[in-house]
């Protein structure tokens, strides 16, 4: 899942509890009008005006349904409500073969999220590295600030997305990048704007891969905080944990993880007692073992998504109480989400075979816990999977990615947070191939362009305008890049709140 928007990061867990989602359909009904020549005012024969504002909304939904019905193995599911002024949400499945190697065998499903503006608008083309959520809209920065279409998928193995079989047979780089081939081949003729992709976190890795195995497919590419990892147990991020921040910072970390550690007895029950309140288990890891994962990676949690100047006052002394310590380590970490039956079983499981097999996973800083831990070195990928993971690590695939990007990758921009534990090691850019990199200040795993310096910011967005061969006023550019509207979630926190990947 591409980071989710209107849920504002380091905004406490338990604060998202309970929230309510409330949207209204706008049409552009002036326009709509004007194309028909159906006069807004003046009496006369002839059908009422809600009558003729009816019939114009009519022809211009048939007309849309008419192209999208054009598209072979499209199938359009619904169409809902849009919170975002001139546009049209439609709830899509495509048909893919589970294995593109073998197009005439087995197929499934793929659903797509589809943001309609205009069929000659540009496209942007999101590539979720997990489930897609239709019950609201989401408009990734792209989209927002060319004023574009937006194809939002869902990666396979994910949602209901899922081919059929018990395991993650079908389940790579290759495979996704075959089914995004697929879509932007179907829909580019019918969408005859120019594409960019690209998403955040494990869905911009996705559009990277992408790009890897067809890169003539769009015309640009966006991927914000999307790392590379060489291992199933990368060193690198250990690193990167003991040199983020200022010390002192680091510091108090590592004392509120061994005060957690150091009092386990009396919070794991406090821990599972409260994550059975949302209906959430600890069978398939175990409690114990959940809560000591979670605290090894209280820190990467920490400088992954809660901005320091909020979260730094709510951390929790040693001394402080159990209470204290498993609120933080809840509400504000979201810690304990991350293990549960439910997170493995239904939304996160595929990710941790991905992980282990091709993607790569952190090796997380355990030194300065030693003492205190139950199982070190358990904490990996492999051992979070809803099925056994029976295929080797593909050592050098990513690095082999990661080069090739740097030499061959063309109109490519890559946004990281300068805290955020997943650009440990970021991709690489080149001038010459029209690709750059930014890093933001002090930024953790939600940041935008939007968020970065003016220079840079407007530099950016300059590069996705010529690439979309869309006019560019730098004067105007602030209100160019418009984020979505906000909208109140309508889910309960949990697996689906954690930004990804972690």
């Amino acid at each position: 899942m591409a980071l989710l928007r209107g849920v504002t990061p380091g905004t406490p867990i338990a604060k998202m509890k309970g929230m309510d989602m409330r949207q209204n359909r706008t049409f552009p009904v002036i326009s709509i009008l004007l194309a028909f020549g159906v006069a807004a005012c003046g009496t006369g024969e002839g059908p009422s005006l809600d009558e003729s504002v009816a019939a114009a909304q009519a022809a211009v939904t048939d007309e849309v349904l008419a192209e999208l019905a054009s598209i072979p193995g499209l199938t359009v599911v619904s169409e809902n409500p849009s919170n975002i002024p001139g546009t049209r949400f439609f709830v899509l499945k495509f048909e893919q073969p589970v294995d593109h190697h073998d197009p005439d065998g087995p197929r499934f499903t793929q659903k797509i999220a589809l943001l309609h503006r205009s069929f000659d608008a540009p496209t942007s083309f999101l590539t979720s590295g997990y489930a897609v959520n239709t019950r609201r809209v989401i408009e990734g920065e792209v989209a927002a600030m060319l004023q574009g279409n937006q194809i939002y998928v869902e990666h396979r193995y994910y949602g209901e997305s899922v081919p059929p079989g018990p395991t993650y047979e079908h389940l790579d780089i290759e495979q996704a990048a075959g089914d995004h081939h697929r879509i932007a081949q179907a829909f580019r003729p019918v969408y005859s704007g120019r594409w960019i992709s690209g998403a955040s976190s494990k869905g911009g890795m996705t559009s990277i891969y992408h790009r890897y195995y067809h890169p003539d497919d769009v015309d640009g590419t966006v991927a914000y905080v999307s790392p590379s990892t060489y291992s199933p147990s990368d060193p690198r991020y250990v690193t990167f944990i003991r040199q983020v921040g200022d010390p002192v910072m680091r510091a108090r970390l590592i004392a509120y993880q061994r005060a957690l550690l150091a009092r386990r007895e009396q919070i794991v029950p406090m821990m599972v007692a409260e994550m059975a309140e949302w209906g959430l288990t600890y069978d398939i890891v175990g409690a114990d073992r959940a809560f000591e994962f979670g605290v090894v990676e209280a820190s990467f949690f920490y400088w992954q998504f809660c901005p320091v100047d909020f979260c730094e006052p709510h951390l929790p002394a040693p001394d402080a109480s159990d209470e204290e310590l498993l609120h933080f380590f809840v509400d504000y970490l979201g810690a304990p989400f991350n293990y549960d039956d439910e997170t493995i079983n239904v939304y996160y499981g595929p990710y941790f075979y991905q992980s282990a097999t091709q993607l790569g996973h952190p090796r997380f800083d355990e030194a300065p816990l030693m003492d205190l831990l139950r199982y070190p070195g358990e904490d990996q990928a492999k051992n979070l999977t809803p099925v056994p993971v029976t295929i080797p690590f593909d050592y050098g695939l990513m690095a082999h990615i990661e080069a090739r990007t740097w030499v061959r990758g063309e109109r490519m921009l890559f946004i990281y947070g300068e805290n955020d534990p997943w650009s440990t090691n970021p991709f690489e850019a080149r001038a010459k191939n029209d690709a750059f990199r930014y890093i933001v200040p002090d930024g953790h795993h939600g940041v935008d362009i939007a968020d970065l310096p003016e220079d840079e910011r407007l530099h950016a967005m300059s590069r996705i305008f010529d690439w979309a061969d869309v006019p560019f006023d730098p004067s105007a550019a602030r209100m160019a890049a418009p984020l979505a509207p906000e909208v109140e979630e309508d889910e309960g926190p949990g697996a689906r709140f954690r930004l990804p990947l972690r």
